[in-house]
């Protein structure tokens, strides 16, 4: 039986579908011309998200024995800044089972269970609904459209654009910066026994931020173990009582591209070139082990002003990506 011809099924995703989710997620990457290949390992790791029920959280779309379009969500173990709980949600649909309903059944799904998730979760505090709404098309290009056309059926369904975030790259080694040596502040790679110092390092610099909620232990440690971390180039600015003040941590999750995947720095810290420091090292780091370029992503209307120090420090705008959202009710 031909494909187009099977029937849909829908049911929910189970870690034996992750060799099948690696190669939905990749051909939408080539389709969709995003530049973002996934791995098995990182599809298993996925699935292993802390408080994730792949029975109940996630959707399968099949097409007799093929799976042809997913959803995930997740619902943040605490609210943001500004008091809400975070729904987050995830999903695709193979390109050649597009415009058949699919997309908008698996959204539909997953914005109802995302909404129980959070009443049970954080009862009585209001909820929103955040997806990803693709990358901006480059004017006059024919470079793809970087998934935006999910747009229209995002704005159908009362979502809005709310967040640009910039994709920014830089060559390796490219200008060779000097590695700073702050004044009572020791540089260094963050061994296993710092990583809780880290997070909380991490909670501290983007309490402000928008959107932000305060990664718990259990995230932060499958994270940070996971098979693409690099811990080996990334740095910690550590100060003489052993507080963790600034911190650039590092993936690699295309090969031989430094992901620059955080960067933070402690509110009271902040302005003594911290972040410049610990980011010079890590790309120094990095380009002496051989990685031929760095990349990282930036709010475009970051309140710390990093674009700035990202530009200083020789990363050039790529790409620009979009965050829509959505009130719950």
């Amino acid at each position: 039986m031909n494909v187009a011809d099977a029937p849909v099924t829908w049911s929910a995703l189970s870690a034996a579908d992750v060799p099948a989710l690696t190669a939905l997620l990749n051909e939408i990457d080539r389709h969709d011309e995003l530049g973002e290949p996934v791995e098995e390992p990182s599809m298993h790791e996925w699935l292993r998200t802390p408080r994730l029920d792949l029975e109940h959280d996630t959707v399968a779309v099949r097409a007799g024995e093929e799976l042809i379009g997913f959803g995930l969500v997740t619902v943040s173990a605490a609210p943001d800044r500004d008091g809400r709980a975070r729904v987050q949600l995830s999903g695709g649909v193979h390109p050649s089972h597009r415009r058949r309903g699919h997309g908008t059944g698996i959204l539909g799904r997953i914005e109802t269970r995302g909404a129980a998730i959070a009443a049970e979760r954080h009862p009585g505090v209001p909820a929103v609904l955040r997806t990803g709404g693709g990358r901006d098309p480059r004017s006059g290009g024919d470079a793809g459209t970087g998934g935006a056309d999910v747009r229209p059926v995002l704005e159908r369904r009362g979502y809005r654009r709310v967040r640009s975030w910039l994709e920014m790259e830089r060559g390796l080694p490219g200008v060779v910066l000097e590695v700073p040596a702050p004044e009572g502040v020791e540089l260094v790679a963050p061994s296993a026994e710092r990583s809780e110092a880290v997070r909380l390092a991490h909670v501290a610099a983007f309490a402000d931020h928008w959107g932000s909620t305060p990664i718990d232990a259990e995230t932060w440690q499958l994270w940070t173990t996971s098979h693409t971390a690099r811990p080996q180039h990334s740095t910690i600015a550590v100060d003489a009582d052993g507080t963790v003040l600034a911190y650039a941590i590092t993936s690699e999750d295309r090969p031989g591209v430094l992901h620059v995947a955080l960067v933070g720095t402690r509110p009271e810290a902040r302005g003594r070139g911290l972040a410049r420091a610990v980011l010079a090292r890590t790309l120094a780091s990095g380009a002496e082990a051989g990685f031929t370029g760095a990349q990282l992503e930036v709010d475009a209307e970051s309140l710390t002003g990093a674009t700035r120090l990202y530009d200083a420090v020789g990363f050039r705008r790529a790409h620009v990506y979009a965050t829509y959202e959505r009130p719950v009710g």
